[in-house]
């Protein structure tokens, strides 16, 4: 039985950190890790919208290269705060690893939806239009805006 004070629960990103770092080490970048605590290093206005892609260890011991991806709308501005995220991501490390931040501009995210085209509303049939003079208050006008688009086909 687990003493009180100590439980045995533990977090999911302990439990699986171990096996993913193999896979994080084939990308380049140093621990698993560094993915799940992206949104602290970056913080939230590029948490969603960035990405570390891999990291480059110079091969004569020089400081490495990590490189972002990055949304094409925010490249710009996130260009202005690489010195920020390698501070704190050399912060994260304990030692200044990475010397130089490299973007690269790639769409993150879900595409954008494309807006529907709009559709003319046609005019309510005069047996109908009839009918529904007869409803009074917002019934009567949300069955006559629903005819509307039911005709227009939207």
């Amino acid at each position: 039985m687990a003493h009180p004070s100590r439980p045995n629960a533990r977090s999911v990103a302990e439990l699986i950190a171990k096996s993913l770092d193999p896979v994080a080490r084939k990308r380049g970048l140093a621990r698993a890790e560094l993915i799940a605590w992206w949104p602290d290093i970056v913080g939230a206005a590029y948490a969603g919208r960035t990405a570390p892609e891999r990291i480059r260890w110079a091969r004569d011991g020089r400081a490495a290269t990590l490189v972002v991806r990055c949304d094409p709308s925010l490249a710009l501005q996130f260009a202005h705060e690489t010195g920020r995220v390698r501070e704190r991501l050399n912060a994260y490390f304990g030692y200044p690893a990475v010397g130089a931040v490299k973007i690269v501009q790639h769409r993150i995210g879900a595409e954008p939806k494309p807006a529907a085209p709009a559709r003319k509303e046609r005019a309510v049939p005069a047996g109908l239009a009839e009918r529904l003079d007869r409803v009074d208050g917002p019934l009567g006008e949300s069955l006559r805006t629903l005819g509307r688009r039911i005709l227009s086909g939207s």
